[in-house]
């Protein structure tokens, strides 16, 4: 999924915005082309909707997409806080050395962890 956030949370707030529409689940999924039982799942919290269902889904109940940015928390550990301060703090020349080491250097290690 797009966003670390729940099914539960997820299907919760689409329901709350389907009710706001004073849509019944049968007409969100006419709108969308699902199948109602598809919607049922999602708001139940038993199925993440694909890229796209979630896509229609907040451009039928218009929702804005920050607020499923906002719940999402963000947990960066002390490496990768310190690779981001890094990176920030670079030019462009810099930016690119970096890469060019660490793109051989990542395939490396993926094979290295086969």
């Amino acid at each position: 999924m797009l966003f670390e956030i729940d099914k539960a949370n997820l299907g919760k707030k689409f329901k709350e915005y389907r009710k706001n529409k004073k849509l019944t689940q049968f007409e969100l999924s006419e709108l969308i082309g699902l199948n109602e039982k598809q919607i049922s799942r999602i708001e139940a919290g038993l199925n993440y909707p694909t890229y796209l269902t979630f896509v229609k889904l907040i451009e039928v109940l218009d929702i804005d997409i920050m607020e499923f940015v906002e719940e999402t928390p963000i947990t960066i550990n002390p490496i990768q806080n310190e690779i981001i301060n890094l990176i920030k703090h670079s030019n462009d020349t810099e930016l690119k050395i970096f890469l060019n080491i660490l793109k051989p250097l990542k395939k490396e290690l993926k094979y290295l962890q086969k």
